[in-house]
């Protein structure tokens, strides 16, 4: 089977983040949020491509400098980024646009995206919003089919009751793309070359357009600010702990729980409230962690106790206590 290419939309500032680093560099579980959406990416392809722009260098030099980047030197919109890339690609083939700040999408998500492109011309993944304030809503005809992706600031009164949006997640035809992206205007309230016009010239064109509804509306969660980097290590941590609890680890209380992704724990563990387990930890067999302890970089062997204490940066060795208020740093 064909490999599909990937290109990573990751040229934004993030205005609303009021940071010095690029948006997708800010950490979610211990890891910039765009390396997530590389790992989803690259377990269906290696022909992944990234968008930068601002602060290119930071960017690159965090996610690494080998990988294959393309450079949006003015950011003028989602359309705009994605013409910066088309040079590159093929004329013939499938391209999955995904946005490195809509971190919590899984690789199976993205299978059920690419199982879904085979019988259209594109697919937009959406979910249904209580509140769908700042998103792209999806407009759909009489016979539930889509029509168009209208922007909040272009969206009419009634449009704006839609809930639900566009999550900036979309697998296309590449003929298809190559042709009709070159045909947009930036004439919008935001001045911008929208990704989203495609859609509504596929569709207003005959060519079938469709969408993968997600059944949870944190799937499609966009991170611009402070506040949602939040909500979505609410549900990033939410997962780390059910997966090491589906590996034979206990977590007393998963919602007092903090554990980085990546971070190693062996069956039998006992992890009690309070912890907060750092990127870089390795925990063995049969330990107790906590009350309340807070472990970074440490390296701890199967059977220790470590209970209201701070390990960084150092050893543990197997069946070592380590007592409260201690703080064992290297």
């Amino acid at each position: 089977m064909e490999q599909p290419w990937a290109l990573i939309l990751a040229a934004g500032e993030g205005k609303r983040m009021y940071s010095s680093q690029p948006k997708v560099l800010h950490e979610l579980c211990g890891r910039p949020m765009i390396e997530y959406v590389l790992e989803s990416a690259e377990e269906l392809t290696s022909m992944v491509r990234i968008v930068v722009g601002h602060s290119a260098s930071m960017v690159q030099e965090k996610i690494g400098l080998d990988r294959s980047y393309v450079l949006q030197e003015q950011q003028q919109g989602t359309g705009h980024a994605v013409m910066q890339a088309l040079p590159d690609l093929p004329d013939e083939g499938t391209l999955m646009v995904l946005c490195g700040d809509v971190p919590l999408l899984t690789a199976e998500h993205l299978k059920t995206l690419l199982k879904i492109k085979k019988n259209c011309s594109v697919v937009v993944a959406s979910v249904i919003m209580a509140d769908p304030t700042g998103y792209g809503r999806i407009v759909r005809g009489n016979g539930n089919q889509v029509l168009r992706i209208v922007e909040e600031k272009d969206a009419s009164a009634e449009e704006k009751q839609i809930t639900e949006i566009n999550t900036g997640t979309y697998c296309f035809d590449l003929r298809l793309l190559k042709h009709y992206l070159p045909l947009v205007n930036n004439i919008n309230a935001q001045g911008e070359y929208y990704l989203t016009d495609v859609v509504a010239a596929l569709s207003g064109e005959g060519h079938s357009v469709e969408s993968y509804q997600l059944d949870e509306p944190c799937l499609g969660l966009g991170i611009n600010t402070r506040l949602q980097l939040a909500e979505a290590a609410s549900v990033m941590r939410e997962r780390i702990c059910h997966r090491l609890m589906m590996q034979g680890v206990t977590i007393e209380d998963p919602g007092s729980t903090y554990i980085d992704d990546k971070v190693e724990v062996g069956p039998d563990t006992i992890i009690r409230p309070g912890s907060v387990i750092e990127k870089g930890t390795r925990v063995g067999s049969r330990c107790i962690i906590g009350p309340y302890s807070h472990l970074v970089n440490a390296e701890v062997g199967d059977e220790a106790l470590i209970e209201h204490a701070s390990v960084k940066n150092t050893l543990v060795n197997s069946g070592e206590y380590i007592g409260p208020y201690t703080v064992k740093d290297r």
